[in-house]
């Protein structure tokens, strides 16, 4: 069973480098200057001022560099996004990440789930409404970070953008907070793949799938029930058999 298209595979992979990369040279960055507040002056909303970050977690080596591979990443960034949501919305995938009614509902179904608090997997489709809040946030988060970048490059020419950030040091503060909820977004992301669905790596990386490793038939939580149990080998029927029409699985795609 086919279950993510090669583009969707391909951009998901370029943004795992790509980001990193910008994340990381972006920190080099902002250790030239680590703070938001104008020399002799304070800020509100940062309490390390003048603290760098760590060197481990930064790329680039110096400043100079780290903003050749900024701007370097940004472009391929910006492009591969764009092939991203162009194919989602041609192909109607969109349908699949927008918020539901009911999705606060289902967000506290999962999260009794994983407490323990219910004893079965929320029969919720291909993407539960968590990982739909957060698919859906991502492109939004990733457009701030883009319109801050842009107006902390380019001040001068973009005065009407940086002014409405709030002046430069909003617009720097803007961009660090929401590469900071980029990070947290994707720390989430790479340990719920890692603790509750390893084999989704499968389907990112070769596009193939079977319903007898998805969460909701292994009755998964984190470092809980990570293989297939026998009595569910055979059993797709039990991702879809209980489904309600608000909330039916997605059919797979079979593109090549």
């Amino acid at each position: 069973m086919r279950r993510h298209h090669w583009i969707v595979r391909l951009t998901h992979w370029v943004n795992v480098i790509a980001l990193g990369v910008m994340i990381t040279s972006g920190l080099r960055i902002f250790n030239a200057y680590p703070g938001f507040a104008r020399p002799g002056g304070t800020f509100c909303c940062y309490p390390f001022e003048g603290k760098a970050i760590p060197a481990i977690v930064t790329f680039g080596g110096w400043l100079a560099g780290a903003r050749h591979w900024h701007f370097a990443m940004m472009w391929l960034l910006v492009a591969n996004g764009l092939l991203y949501l162009g194919y989602v919305y041609l192909r109607g995938g969109w349908r699949d990440l927008v918020p539901r009614r009911g999705d606060v509902r289902d967000v506290w179904a999962m999260v009794r789930f994983y407490l323990f608090l219910e004893r079965e997997h929320p029969r919720q489709g291909k993407h539960n409404a968590m990982q739909r809040g957060a698919y859906f946030a991502m492109p939004w988060i990733a457009a701030l970070t883009v319109m801050s970048g842009l107006a902390i490059w380019k001040p001068v020419q973009l005065a009407p953008l940086t002014d409405a950030l709030g002046g430069y040091q909003w617009a720097r503060y803007w961009h660090f907070c929401s590469m900071l909820a980029l990070v947290v977004l994707a720390a989430g992301h790479v340990f719920m793949v890692v603790s509750v669905d390893p084999w989704s790596l499968r389907s990112m990386i070769t596009g193939g799938w079977s319903e007898r490793f998805s969460p909701e038939v292994r009755n998964a939580r984190p470092f809980v029930n990570l293989w297939p149990r026998a009595a569910t080998m055979a059993a797709p029927s039990a991702v879809t058999g209980n489904a309600t029409p608000d909330h039916a699985p997605s059919a797979p795609e079979t593109h090549p």
